[in-house]
């Protein structure tokens, strides 16, 4: 599921620099989170770097994410979190540098979420809604999150320079083919 994920992203990343009027190139590294074994009871992640291929057919594209993450998510894990980047004066620095950085041009994240439905103060939570991250000089983030048997997508766009009705139809145009 993660790599149809993104093999879908790849497509809405495409809509997204057609529509800023950008070149689109061959590939856009993304970043993608990787969960790490537990530490403490606490959370942790590292991060997996994906070159998404933009100008490939869905399939292909599919295939060559898929040999992609096989190796990029046992590296993600093996090396772990930074430990600087855990507290505040890491978070600063990393903001600071994130403002000019050019490694990623996106964050995608998927995460499983409960299997069963939840209620809130007695009432059924029926649907789950996954907010994806804008940050530094990144201008669109994919998330997608799974409850109680359904898939949620959601993709957070920088309006000024990108056609999200564009980026969410192109998404949803190749989730679909992929999830035939």
């Amino acid at each position: 599921m993660n790599d149809a994920l993104l093999a879908a992203a790849a497509s809405a990343y495409r809509a997204a620099l057609i529509s800023a009027g950008e070149e689109v190139p061959p590939e856009l590294p993304v970043s993608v989170p990787v969960a790490l074994p537990r530490r403490n009871e606490a959370n942790a992640v590292g991060v997996m770097l994906v070159r998404l291929p933009l100008r490939a057919p869905v399939d292909d594209r599919l295939e060559r994410i898929a040999a992609q993450t096989r190796i990029a998510k046992v590296a993600a894990r093996a090396q772990g979190t930074l430990e600087l980047m855990r507290g505040p004066m890491g978070a600063h620095l990393m903001n600071r540098l994130a403002r000019r950085q050019h490694l990623v041009g996106g964050f995608i994240t998927n995460v499983p979420g409960p299997r069963e439905q939840l209620a809130l103060a007695g009432a059924p939570m029926t649907h789950l809604w996954p907010v994806a991250v804008l940050a530094a000089n990144v201008r669109m983030g994919v998330a997608a999150v799974s409850y109680a048997g359904r898939l949620s997508c959601g993709i957070q766009v920088d309006s000024e320079f990108i056609d999200g009705a564009a980026v969410a139809e192109a998404f949803g145009r190749d989730l679909a083919l992929l999830s035939r």
